[in-house]
């Protein structure tokens, strides 16, 4: 597909997403790719998914309506951690990373019955995309940053990393507590942080041994 034919693919795509967010009065960010391909207005790597952080109180109503427009929701489990994408051939999937509750100071997302992972508000900040004229919510380019930071061995974090040019060196961002793990309500300080850094490391030995950086891709 050439860069015409997959800008028009991602505009459409977001078209239809967006359309069903507003459709559920969804609290919703796109994540990942997609904000960069958006904020450089340059689709510089191909993108198989949107991906998604979501609201749980419109997740029904959202599914229902994708269910009703051609789209299969498929839940997947890897290595303890679980989520659903959304398939239709003729647009992009979507990819629903967390599902949770956003509250005044933190997202909140429940896992392995005990534990929670919360991410504060300002790292979650809603930020306005424009892209293909299409408006959306995704996060501050700044958090995009700092998750480029914290995985920099993963190659495509490299390229992200190049197209952003001197913006990653001029942004001011913070890269270490913006998300933790509660046990029972009690805060296991640094828990993710410490998990990323050595996550980042066993990614990019992966790398080296001709695998794929995430163990979930």
């Amino acid at each position: 597909m050439n860069s015409e034919n997959e800008r028009g693919q991602i505009g459409k795509s977001l078209k239809i997403i967006t359309d069903t967010f507003d459709s559920c009065n969804a609290n919703y960010r796109i994540l990942g790719l997609t904000l960069l391909v958006a904020h450089t207005s340059r689709v510089f790597r191909h993108i198989n998914d949107v991906d998604v952080l979501l609201d749980i109180k419109a997740k029904d109503c959202i599914f229902e309506k994708l269910k009703n427009q051609g789209f299969e929701l498929i839940r997947k489990t890897k290595a303890g951690f679980s989520w659903f994408e959304a398939r239709r051939s003729d647009c992009l999937g979507l990819t629903f990373l967390l599902i949770g509750e956003f509250r005044e100071n933190y997202f909140s997302w429940l896992f392995m019955k005990f534990f929670e992972l919360r991410i504060k508000a300002d790292y979650l900040r809603p930020t306005r995309y424009n892209f293909e004229n299409i408006q959306f919510i995704g996060i501050p380019i700044s958090s995009v940053i700092a998750r480029i930071r914290q995985s920099f061995l993963n190659p495509k974090r490299k390229l992200d990393k190049q197209i952003l040019g001197n913006e990653m060196r001029k942004t001011k961002i913070k890269i270490y507590n913006n998300i933790s793990v509660y046990f029972l309500g009690l805060k296991l300080p640094y828990l993710y942080d410490i998990f990323s850094f050595f996550y980042n490391i066993y990614g990019g030995l992966r790398v080296m041994f001709g695998q794929k950086y995430e163990i979930w891709d």
